[in-house]
């Protein structure tokens, strides 16, 4: 029979061992499930396509590929034209003449995409099929008073044959605006877009035409005149063309 003191005893030695299975147990959290494989990694993103069949008509650090026009009439053999921070950038020089910059190549029926910066006021344009004394169609870019975006104009011809004061709704003045301009036929079909909204669709007819050649260089154009701001500035930059 355990005496009164071998009780307690019994008890603490108890304790002591329970104690000492459970330390040196190892410990129950539940086993991890095997990490599944990990998927093969994403392929890397295809960069965007180049527009097929577009080739670029400036580098966007030199002129090359371009020359002022020196045939235009009077006030408008003039204007600067430099590169800078990536875009072809004009100014009336000397202040009140303007002009012509030309790709140094000649084409007839093309896409012409481009962007375009202009300040307010300027009055300019791009200008297709240009001959050796400036007769062209202008798709204009008169971001001025009572200036038309998209109106076809026929310098030293017939003049204005399309109007188009609406087309200035869709242009963003002082930011860069995607242009699109398209030339086809003869007599010739000409579109413009101006940030992918079709603002001008106009046929040519033979009267329309007329005295215009059917091939030649594209402009871009500083107008002459003492409603040019001192300062303000045309921007283009991202010319490309596709030949149809």
């Amino acid at each position: 029979m355990s005496t009164k003191l071998e009780q307690p005893l019994a008890i603490v030695t108890v304790i002591v061992i329970v104690i000492v299975i459970v330390i040196g147990l190892p410990a129950c959290a539940p086993t991890a499930e095997p990490a599944a494989e990990s998927a093969e990694p994403a392929a890397p993103a295809e960069p965007p396509a180049a527009e097929e069949g577009f080739v670029s008509l400036f580098d966007g650090r030199t002129l090359d590929g371009w020359k002022r026009h020196e045939g235009l009439p009077g006030d408008n053999v003039g204007g600067k034209w430099e590169v800078v921070e990536g875009a072809i950038e004009g100014d009336q020089d000397p202040p009140g003449l303007g002009g012509f910059l030309i790709t140094t190549g000649s084409y007839r029926d093309f896409v012409l995409r481009l962007e375009a910066n202009l300040d307010y006021p300027v009055d300019s344009g791009v200008f297709l099929r240009v001959g050796e004394d400036g007769k062209s169609h202008q798709v204009t870019l008169d971001n001025r008073p009572d200036g038309d975006i998209g109106a076809i104009y026929l310098p030293w011809t017939q003049g204005m044959v399309q109007a188009n004061p609406d087309g200035k709704q869709h242009f963003r003045s002082g930011e860069w605006n995607d242009l699109e301009v398209r030339i086809e036929g003869e007599p010739a079909r000409i579109q413009f877009r101006v940030n992918g909204q079709l603002v001008t669709d106009f046929q040519h007819t033979e009267e329309t035409t007329q005295g215009v050649p059917g091939e030649g260089s594209i402009a871009l154009q500083i107008h002459p005149g003492q409603d040019w701001v001192e300062g303000n500035k045309a921007r283009f930059r991202n010319l490309r063309i596709r030949e149809l």
